[in-house]
């Protein structure tokens, strides 16, 4: 993965891997969600991932990554590409941990995102995550949402 994670205090995590890796040496029933957002700004979209570790009902630890790129075509384009980055931050992870892969993909098909549910969920689960769209896919809407605003 290309992209500089960082924690909430500003300071970078030099291998998110290794980090997530530590984390959960001490915290060995967490969990780990992924997350990713995007915000178009005139020529420009800012994708934002987030890595949330979390313990039962102890909150959550974030890390996360952004990176600000040529705006896609359209929306779709650009709904896929946070898709297709989550899927590959969750693969990066995936032999530390058992990853939930969360998409700011809403089920019902009268919102735009609505047009990507099955095609994202088929590709999550079929490589294996446990996949969560809108409303429960809170690492997206949450956590990755705050740093792509």
């Amino acid at each position: 993965m290309n992209f500089h994670f960082k924690k909430s205090d500003g300071s970078f995590v030099l291998n998110a891997k290794k980090y997530v890796a530590d984390w959960l040496k001490n915290h060995p029933f967490g969990e780990i969600h992924v997350g990713c957002d995007s915000k178009r700004s005139g020529k420009n979209v800012k994708y934002s991932l987030s890595i949330c570790m979390r313990e039962g009902n102890n909150g959550v630890h974030e890390i996360y990554a952004t990176d600000t790129v040529p705006n896609k075509p359209d929306i779709i384009s650009r709904l896929w590409e946070e898709v297709d980055m989550v899927v590959k931050l969750a693969q990066h992870l995936s032999d530390i941990s058992k990853v939930t892969v969360h998409v700011d993909i809403n089920k019902d098909p009268k919102f735009l995102s609505g047009r990507l549910y099955e095609a994202s969920m088929g590709y999550i689960k079929g490589l294996g995550f446990t996949a969560l769209s809108k409303p429960d896919a809170w690492a997206a809407s949450l956590g990755a949402h705050t740093h792509c605003q």
